[in-house]
This record gives structure tokens, C-alpha cells and sequence, in this order.
């Protein structure tokens, strides 16, 4: 069936403005008034939902487009929930939706409702055109994942698993193009780090304000998180990152191929990271090569004359496939050699997850990216945080991040409208990314 194009990107503009006008900040979420507004696109068109409220207000959508050959089901997943906005801080209002200079804007325009709107669109044209896939494919969008997914994927697995077995997934985290000399390189998340999250708590001698001593567990927690703040963790390498680095060095000239091979180099590494111009290539590649370890949260002391008896600070450990929380710790413990009066908690922990690129669909990715851009080459790529991905990788299923988005010259164009100020998708990287995933599905599921 021929498209009017044109009016497809109508429509899908049209619709994730509607979206992006609820507001679904998490917290406290409210995301069944974004399900309501999907379900209303899909029920217009004579399709059944199902909304699933795992609290009050805390809404699920299922969508199934039945199979005809019993094979296991393809789910095309995002979450309704956003993050928080400083409204004041945003050129136009973050809830509003507005469509401004070939820009949609608000919260979520990134992350990710725009790519619940890109699937939905995929979803739709299928069944305006009747066509019957070989596979269940799962329409589902759900709650809480900015806050870990407790009341998403997590509630649905435990209360609603029959929603959610599943072959493949596709979800958030990848499909963003950029150009690498003659070719335009697009990212497959195939792979996401694991969160190791942890508490450090000093101890010391209280006191005084006006009486300094040597005890002071504020100055030791200064001292640590310095050192923390300025550690690399070493490198290590995998299979997902390899091929990503790999993949970009060999559509570069000579010296910069080998120049960005030596980031795979343990000597050479860190050097050669430091040189990457793009910051959003530079940091991503660094985040994707070894463990990393931030300072987050600070608490200590309740009165500016008192020397506290104790303080803490909260560091967000993103590690690699393989690593272990205790590994996590004793690399903290090697960073703060020297330091006494302090222990080290766990607080949240979640395994890094990595899905194979070797299969069908991960085929029908890169056949429908070369049949609208000639120029497209697909690898995969490691994402430095975590999705709800994970859930599934974690269950035996395959789970790719693949929302494509064309072209361009510096990742950090992108990286910057990610929970930032002044969020937005460009009207062209929604219809792309719709004829894309649509093309996908027909091949993968015809």
C-alpha cells in the first residue's frame, strides 16, 4: 500500500503533540493520562486495549495485533512517564506540545514519548492496510521506568506476565544516526550498563564549629569524594562496545581509523579519549569503555557550629557486563586507600544486560535503514544508562533500543536535549523514524 507521506508526518506530529500535552513528570507519574490519549488513537481506529493501573493513576496500555502463524510476539515498547521540568528554564512551555519551526517541543519530545508515537504510527499503518503479521505484535506503553520501573515492567511481570512474553523487543536507547565520513552510521542498543548505587558513610569526632580538630568526618568525605570524582576505572573491553568502536574506526582515513582503535588500546585509552572533539562522542565512548563512579548526593551536619558526628555521600556506580557488586566495592575501597571511619552500603543494584546482534530482526534493521538512506551502515552500541530493556534481556528475550533519527554532525546535540532544558524532535526525525520501524515490521513480521 502507498503512503501519503506527508500526511503520515501530519499525523504523527498532530499526535505527539497531544501527547506531550499530558503531563506524566514522574514523580508522582500519573501516567494513566497519557494512556488514556493512546487509547484513544487506537481505539478510533478499532483497536482493543487493555489499561492496566498498578496505582491510582498509574496506567499501562496493552495493544495486541494478533498473528496468524503462532509465532512468539514482537512488543514495541516505551514509557509514558517523563522526567521532572524548571519550567521557567524552557523557551516555550514544557507541556504544551508546540510545533514551532519543524521543531515538536515539550517533555518527552526525546524521552520517549516521540518514540510512542513513532511505533503507534508503525502500529497503525499495519492495520489501515490489513496486514496480517506472522507474529503477535504487542502495542505497550508503560509506567514508571524514569524511576526504576517498579510500577511499570516490574508490577507487570509480577501481576500481568502474560502481557509481556515476548521473542523481541524494541525499545528506547538507540537508532540515532550520525555522520562518519562517506557513510551515516546508526546505533543499535544491544547492550546497557548495570547500576551499582552506593552509600559511603564517615565517621569522626564531634565538636565545636569554633574548635578545628583533625577528626572531622566532613573533611574526610571531602577528601573521598574528590578522589572519586577524579578515578578512572580501568578499561574493558566487551563484544558490544568492540564492534562499536570497530564499526566507526573503519569508515574513517588513516590516521584517524587507528587514532579511534586505540580507545580500545588499555596504554592508550584514556589519551586518546581526552582528543575526541564531539563531547557528546567523547563522553559516551568513555562511559561505554569501563565502570564509572559519580558523586550524586551529599548529606551531613545540621547547624553550621556543630562538627557532625557522622556525614554520608551517595555515589551512582554504572557498571559493566560481568561486574559484580562486591568488585564495585572493592574498587572504592582501592580509590580511598589510606582513609579511615567509613563503610560502604549497597543501595540499589541492577546487572548490566546485553542482547546477541546476530538474528532476523536485528537483520531487518539494517535492511530497512539502506532502503531510505543509501548511505545508512547499523552497529551496535552499549547504552551508558538502563532501561526497562532489561527486564526482558533478563527473561530470555532479545531486546534492541532502535528509534532512528537522521543524521548528524555532533552527538551532543542530541545528548543535550535528553532530560534538558528546551526538549524537542524535529518533524523530519518523526517521519524517519516512522517509515523506518514500519518497513521493519513488515519485513521482520510479513
Amino acid at each position: 500500500m502507498n503512503f501519503d507521506w506527508e500526511r503520515v508526518q501530519e499525523e504523527a506530529v498532530e499526535k505527539l503533540s497531544r501527547y506531550l500535552q499530558a503531563d506524566t513528570s514522574n514523580p508522582p507519574g500519573k501516567e494513566m493520562a497519557g494512556a488514556r490519549v493512546l487509547q484513544r488513537f487506537l481505539e478510533k481506529e478499532g483497536l482493543a486495549t487493555t489499561l492496566l493501573e498498578s496505582q491510582p493513576e498509574r496506567g499501562n496500555l496493552v495493544c495486541r495485533m494478533k498473528g496468524k502463524d503462532g509465532l512468539a510476539p514482537l512488543i514495541l515498547l516505551h514509557h509514558i512517564d517523563v522526567v521532572p521540568v524548571e519550567a521557567d528554564q524552557w523557551e516555550h512551555p514544557p507541556y504544551s506540545g508546540a510545533v514551532l519551526d519543524g521543531e515538536i517541543w515539550g517533555r518527552g519530545a526525546q524521552d520517549c514519548k516521540s518514540l510512542g508515537i513513532v511505533e503507534l504510527m508503525a502500529f497503525l499503518l499495519l492495520k489501515r492496510e490489513g496486514f496480517q503479521p506472522n507474529r503477535d505484535i504487542v502495542y505497550l506503553a508503560t509506567a514508571d521506568e524514569e524511576a526504576g520501573g517498579k510500577w511499570g515492567v516490574g508490577w507487570l511481570l509480577e501481576n500481568h506476565p502474560q502481557f509481556l512474553r515476548a521473542e523481541y523487543v524494541i525499545n528506547e536507547g538507540g537508532g540515532v544516526g550520525m555522520i562518519v565520513g562517506p557513510k551515516h552510521i546508526y546505533t543499535c542498543q544491544t547492550a546497557e550498563k548495570g547500576i551499582c548505587w552506593l552509600k559511603l558513610t564517615f565517621k569522626g569526632k564531634p565538636g565545636h564549629g569554633s574548635v578545628p580538630h583533625g577528626d572531622n568526618c566532613v573533611v574526610k568525605m571531602a577528601k573521598a569524594i574528590e578522589r572519586i570524582s577524579a578515578y578512572r576505572s580501568p578499561l574493558r573491553r566487551n563484544r558490544t562496545t568492540e564492534r562499536f568502536i570497530k564499526g566507526i574506526a573503519e569508515e574513517q582515513a588513516f590516521p584517524r581509523s587507528w587514532f579511534i582503535r586505540q580507545l580500545l588500546n588499555p596504554l592508550l585509552s584514556q589519551k586518546v579519549e581526552k582528543r575526541i572533539p564531539d563531547p557528546g562522542f567523547r563522553g559516551m565512548a568513555g562511559a561505554i569503555l569501563r565502570n564509572t563512579f559519580v558523586p550524586t548526593v551529599v548529606q551531613g551536619g545540621q547547624k553550621t557550629n556543630v562538627i557532625p558526628s557522622e556525614c554520608s555521600c551517595q555515589v551512582d556506580c554504572r557498571i559493566l557486563p560481568g561486574v559484580t557488586p562486591e568488585e564495585i566495592k572493592e574498587e572504592v575501597h582501592h580509590v580511598l586507600f589510606g582513609l579511615r571511619d567509613y563503610e560502604i552500603e549497597v543501595l540499589q543494584t541492577a546487572p548490566a544486560s546485553e542482547s546477541p546482534a546476530e538474528n532476523p530482526l536485528y537483520r531487518a534493521m539494517e535492511k530497512a535503514l539502506k532502503s531510505l538512506d543509501p548511505k545508512a551502515k547499523m552497529i551496535p552500541t552499549m547504552l551508558t544508562g538502563a532501561t526497562d530493556s532489561r527486564y526482558f534481556r533478563n527473561r530470555g528475550s532479545v531486546a534492541y533500543g532502535f528509534q532512528p533519527m537522521m543524521p548528524m554532525d555532533k552527538l551532543s546535540e542530541y545528548l543535550s536535549r535528553v532530560h534538558g532544558h528546551n526538549e524537542r524532535i524535529s518533524v523530519k526525525d518523526l517521519l524517519f523514524g516512522t517509515r523506518v520501524l514500519y518497513q521493519v515490521l513488515k519485513d521482520f513480521c510479513g
